[in-house]
């Protein structure tokens, strides 16, 4: 936890936009035309499409390489 409060959007610190807050994002610029395109696909904003993908990530997990970070064995 400590990694994560160290970095620069890690605090709480940031704008307040109604219940969300707002953090700095980078990401490649190839993987931000694929979310645009998706984007424009579901009619959905860019900051949508990326609520609903960490959302279906915390919910639902993610398997990288066969582990599941939903796994409950170590």
């Amino acid at each position: 936890m400590e990694f994560i409060a160290s970095a620069p959007d890690g605090a709480r610190r940031g704008v307040l936009k109604g219940k969300k807050r707002q953090i700095t994002l980078t990401i490649m610029p190839e993987l931000l035309e694929k979310v645009d395109a998706m984007a424009r696909k579901l009619g959905q904003s860019r900051a949508a499409v990326i609520n609903m993908a960490v959302y279906r990530l915390v919910e639902h997990g993610l398997v990288i390489d066969g582990l599941d970070s939903q796994s409950t064995s170590e």
